[in-house]
């Protein structure tokens, strides 16, 4: 492979995941350069789940739970809602926590209808494909497929 295709540019972001029109979100529904990356994991973590049901996308509520004011802590929060083929809802709601500052705690879970079959406290952050498999993985092992 070309080298020069070996590395992401910034229009793979923006371009990386669209909501339709019919999501309820209060992102932008396409990424653009200027853009907060965390809008896009948002939105990619409401299409990965989709594909990994498979689902009907619902709804993105993008979320940055009150900050400290030294901006020594950085907190995201992202509900999404999907609808199965079978008319039912599926909430993950994606939460990811860091500081600046001493003792430097960092945290993520990931939470399927109230459940929390995966959590962290490292630097490492699930990617979209990793949240929405998880997500898929517990609703079957839920209905024992």
């Amino acid at each position: 492979m070309p080298e020069n295709q070996l590395w992401f540019s910034p229009y793979d972001w923006s371009r990386s995941y669209v909501l339709p029109e019919s999501v309820a979100c209060n992102v932008p529904r396409r990424g653009n350069l200027d853009d907060l990356g965390a809008w896009n994991v948002a939105r990619g973590v409401l299409v990965e789940l989709c594909r990994a049901l498979p689902a009907t996308p619902v709804s993105l509520l993008y979320d940055e739970p009150v900050q400290r004011r030294d901006w020594t802590r950085i907190a995201i929060r992202v509900t999404a809602r999907a609808r199965r083929r079978d008319g039912r809802d599926v909430i993950v709601i994606y939460r990811s926590e860091r500081t600046d500052a001493p003792p430097w705690p960092d945290f993520w879970s990931v939470a399927v209808n109230g459940f929390i079959p995966a959590s962290g406290r490292d630097v490492r952050r699930p990617s979209p494909p990793w949240i929405a498999h998880t997500a898929a993985q517990t609703l079957r092992d839920e209905l024992g497929h």
